[in-house]
Formats: C-alpha cells, sequence, structure tokens
C-alpha cells in the first residue's frame, strides 16, 4: 500500500462525455475545512478506542498502513489493549499506550486521530468528548445508537470544526465505483435491487438487538444504493419475518422498498436466517437504467449492458481491464480520512453526509414496526425534537433549533 495512493483522487469527476469511462466515479467537489491541516511528511498518530472484533481489526490495518502508526489503544475491560495491541503486529508492542479512556488517551499522546469501532451505544459519548478535545474521529458504522443521538453530533460537529467521518466501507469497493460511473453515464435509474442471503448465528448483542439485520447489514446496502444512484431516499415501506428455526430475538430477515429522490426504487431483500445459496457480504445487485443495466455479485467485476452491442462491449472490456490491486473496505477508509485532514478537506462519508444513510436504516425499522409507510423527513424532523430535548449543551441545542430543516441542514454542510 502507498502512502502516495488518495482514494480522493481515484474517485474524484471526470469526463465521462462519451458514456465510456467506468473508471471515474463522480463526486462533489471537495468542500474545505478550516481545521488545522496534517502533515504530510509523517503517518498519522492513531488511537483505537474499543479493544473488540472491530478493534483489532482496525488496529491491524493501522500497523499495516503506510499513511498511520498505532500509538494507543483503550478499551474499559482490563487486559483488552494489550491484547490487541499484541495482536495487531506492531514491532514494538511496548511502545504503543494502553488505557481505558479513549479520549483522554489520544490527547494525552497528541494523537492526530482517534478510531472507534466501540458497540454503537458508545458512539455519541465517546465522539462528542472527542470533538470538543479538538480530535478528529473516524467512526464505525453505525454512526451512533439512535437518530437523536446522530443529529446531536451534526449539531457538535458544527459547532467545533472538528472532522468526524463515518467509515461506510463498502464505499470503497472497485466495484461500486464502477456502478457509480456507470450509472452518471447510462441514468437515471428507475429500480435498483440489493439481495443479501447469508445464514449466520451470531453471538453477542446482536442475539437480543432490536432489527438485527438492519442494523447491521442494511446500511452498507442503504449506503452504497445513495453512493452508486446518486440519489437520496424519500420514503420507505418495509416489512420484517422470523422464523420459527431463527436465534434472534427480532426480525433477521427485512425487505424494504424506498422512494428515491430522483423518483427510482430501491429495492432490499435481507436475511440471516435462510440456509444454501448464500451471497457475498456485499449483496448481489442489479441496476435499471434509462439507458443501460447492470449486475454486480458483489466480488467480481460488475456486468453491464446497453442497447448497443458495441458499447456494450467496450465498457465490459474497460470494467474487466481494472486489475491493479488497491486499497479497500476499512484500509480505504483509513486512506481516505488521512488524506483528507492532510489535504485540509472534507472526507467522503462526513457525518452529515452520512446520516440520510443511517436515516434509511431508521426509517426501515420504524416502518417495520408500524406496519406503514415512513416518510424521511417526517422521522428527521421528529428526531431533532427528540435531540433538542435531550441535549445538554445549549449551543448544541440553539443550534438544531435554527435549522429551516433537516434535511437542508445536512445538505448545506456538504
Amino acid at each position: 500500500m502507498s502512502s502516495d495512493v488518495d482514494i480522493a483522487a481515484r474517485t474524484a469527476d471526470l469526463a465521462i462525455a462519451d458514456g465510456t469511462d467506468t473508471a471515474a466515479a463522480p463526486t462533489l467537489a471537495p468542500h474545505l475545512t478550516d481545521f488545522p491541516r496534517l502533515p504530510a511528511d509523517r503517518p498519522a498518530r492513531v488511537v483505537v478506542v474499543g479493544a473488540g472484533g472491530m478493534g483489532g481489526w482496525w488496529a491491524r490495518e493501522v500497523v499495516a498502513s503506510d499513511v498511520a502508526e498505532l500509538v494507543g489503544v483503550a478499551d474499559l475491560v482490563e487486559g483488552a489493549p494489550q491484547r490487541v495491541i499484541e495482536q495487531s503486529g506492531v514491532a514494538d508492542p511496548s511502545a504503543v499506550a494502553a488505557g481505558t479512556d479513549g479520549v483522554d488517551l489520544a490527547f494525552e499522546l497528541g494523537a492526530d486521530l482517534l478510531i472507534d469501532p466501540t458497540v454503537p451505544v458508545a458512539h455519541h459519548p465517546v465522539t462528542r468528548k472527542a470533538l470538543h478535545a479538538g480530535i478528529p474521529v473516524l467512526g464505525e458504522k453505525p454512526v451512533t445508537e439512535t437518530l437523536p443521538e446522530a443529529l446531536s453530533l451534526v449539531a457538535h460537529t458544527e459547532l467545533t470544526g472538528v472532522p468526524f467521518m463515518v467509515s461506510q466501507s463498502r464505499r470503497f469497493f472497485r466495484q461500486v465505483r464502477q456502478l457509480r460511473s456507470f450509472v452518471a453515464a447510462h441514468g437515471p435509474t428507475v429500480l435498483t435491487s440489493a439481495f443479501f442471503s447469508l445464514f449466520t448465528e451470531m453471538e453477542g448483542y446482536r442475539r437480543t438487538q432490536l432489527h438485527p439485520l438492519l442494523r447491521d447489514m442494511g446500511i452498507h446496502a442503504f449506503d452504497t444504493a445513495r453512493y452508486v444512484m446518486d440519489a437520496d431516499p424519500v420514503a420507505v415501506t418495509a416489512r420484517g419475518a422470523q422464523p420459527e428455526w431463527s436465534v434472534y430475538s427480532h426480525d433477521a430477515t427485512v425487505t424494504a422498498t424506498f422512494e428515491m429522490s430522483d423518483g427510482s426504487l430501491f429495492v432490499y431483500n435481507g436475511t440471516w436466517n435462510a440456509r444454501g445459496l448464500p451471497t457475498y457480504w456485499n449483496s448481489e445487485w442489479r441496476i435499471g437504467a434509462q439507458q443501460g443495466s447492470a449486475t454486480w455479485d458483489g466480488t467480481n467485476a460488475p456486468v453491464l449492458g446497453t442497447e448497443d452491442a458495441e458499447e456494450t462491449a467496450r465498457l465490459q472490456a474497460a470494467v474487466d481491464a481494472e486489475s491493479d490491486p488497491e486499497p479497500d473496505q476499512i484500509a480505504a477508509s483509513l486512506i481516505e480520512c488521512v488524506s483528507a485532514l492532510r489535504e485540509g478537506r472534507t472526507p467522503m462519508c462526513e457525518v452529515h453526509e452520512n446520516l440520510l444513510s443511517f436515516a434509511m436504516v431508521e426509517a426501515a425499522v420504524a416502518s417495520v414496526d408500524r406496519g406503514e409507510r415512513v416518510e424521511i423527513d417526517d422521522l428527521l424532523e421528529q428526531a431533532r425534537v427528540e435531540a433538542i430535548a435531550a441535549e445538554t449543551d445549549p449551543r448544541a441545542r440553539d443550534l438544531m433549533q435554527s435549522w429551516s430543516s433537516v434535511r437542508e441542514a445536512l445538505a448545506a454542510a456538504q
């Protein structure tokens, strides 16, 4: 992996006038921030807070990266940080500090970045404390446990001016970028579907979590759909199922149909309860657009098609030719975050841009619970009321009250 690799550069706007460039994924122009830029002549000093399975994965990726170095790991469980440090692959485990409070540890060590793969219920207090300590945060999905807490963090990000990125790691697959480029050249879309089926009986909190499939897996597909389609959610109708053989206390099988801002539909079907013929973790995709269609099995190159056989062959050849190794998943999230800090720009998946992906999850949950269609803006505004009522910082409370609407506040910051 090269420190010169810049995921943002790979996804910058490039000309697609002839409709054949599937490598370029169009994005909004980078928004520059006032936060001090990270020096480019050294790796970013990183503290990981949360020493569970994801914390261990993040620690290993930091150690393997050329853009970052692991300086600390924190967890409330005695001995857990030391275990993660020892298993991270770092050359000198004794040089990496351990602690119980990740923000305090990051502040003491002068860390440039706090990575937060704690359980969702801890995301709000950890991130809020880090932002007010002036420490940028790269958080695991979901942004928080609840939508009101997520809006609170949007407000605290605006108050402090400290960068906060959510690691939506699926965006950084080459194939997702290729699909986005194809849609940009051949859209708009009319119908997009993602099908996920994998029999799994997870241990831990997911056994008793409300709507575990939606909250653990749905967020990946929902964020991918927004990115590929370049559209945002308007409303959703969702239903859940809980077969008698399921080990989960709540539904781990869900179907959801989203109405999108461009007038198209996005349909998600997901289950942890069906045996045989599993999909990949990325789901199986089919995209129908005005000038062409595409399918993706979740791991290999997308299959593209138009009504012009020559154009189809040219497009497919271009996609198939892209085979050079490149970072993906959380390794690419780390590169994107550090690159943005060095360049003084807003990273992809910054909290304002990410929040609508989380809102899709919570809207689908609400639709399952209520048995009715749910409008996203209604859910956002109700969450704002709850966020204001719960907020203990008067400045954040006043800021949320000043928004003309949640959707407009999110758009204004991007």
